[in-house]
């Protein structure tokens, strides 16, 4: 069963870990910082946060793959051209089927009105189908960084279901292992210092070293959801 311990750990414990952590959190700083000076003018905020999303989502991609494929490291080179360009890849990968998915389930949620606690519990539900959707044709695309891999629909769908009970253990796991390690060394450090700096550079790296456990423990899940077997799409 995928464990986000193990994630947390090997991630952490990768070969210059820290250094390329701290080196993808600088843009994820700045970001912040666009937004604090923003001034109602938020077009840099934007430009910025969406470059650096942009980038990170290559990284995801690469950890994924990286782990799949027993590579000796957790996290890839930080060339920004391969980073860059199996961004794109993923981009039109995965966006036509999330995009797709996202529509639909926004349309059927648009007829949901019953009573509140109802009418929440279907929503919620019709939305981790959709991103069960987006998270499995993910998987497929990373196994082998091949856009066509994406669109094996029979395979999507069929596995899809399984993935719907994998987010929500994950969503779980992930906010639980959290609470000791980021929320806590961020009040601790919110005491000491205050806003400013100090923890918006911790609120970074927290946020890239999630993105690169979320990649890790996606591997895992790719093991679990087809049958730790390795699939030659």
């Amino acid at each position: 069963m995928a464990s986000i311990i193990d994630s947390f750990r090997e991630t952490f414990s990768d070969n210059l870990s820290f250094l390329k952590i701290s080196i993808l959190s600088i843009p994820v700083y700045y970001s912040y910082q666009a937004y604090v000076n923003a001034k109602n003018d938020y077009s840099g905020f934007f430009w910025l946060a969406s470059l650096t999303l942009f980038f990170l989502f290559g990284v995801l991609i690469n950890v994924t793959n990286r782990v799949l494929n027993e590579q000796d490291s957790v996290f890839p080179s930080l060339n920004p051209f391969k980073l860059a360009f199996t961004s794109l890849k993923g981009i039109i990968a995965i966006g036509p089927l999330t995009w797709i998915s996202c529509a639909l389930a926004n349309y059927v949620c648009s007829f949901i009105n019953i009573i509140p606690w109802l009418d929440i519990t279907l929503k919620t539900l019709i939305w981790l189908v959709a991103a069960a959707i987006s998270v499995t044709a993910f998987l497929m695309f990373a196994t082998k960084e091949k856009i066509t891999n994406a669109y094996n629909i029979k395979l999507l769908f069929d596995k899809a279901g399984d993935m719907i009970v994998v987010l929500v253990f994950f969503i779980f796991q992930l906010l639980v292992i959290n609470l000791p390690t980021t929320v806590f060394i961020g009040y601790t450090l919110l005491v000491l210092f205050g806003f400013g700096p100090v923890l918006n550079a911790f609120i970074a790296i927290a946020f890239v070293f999630n993105i690169a456990v979320t990649g890790h423990y996606l591997a895992q899940v790719h093991y679990e959801i087809f049958s730790y077997e390795k699939i030659n799409f």
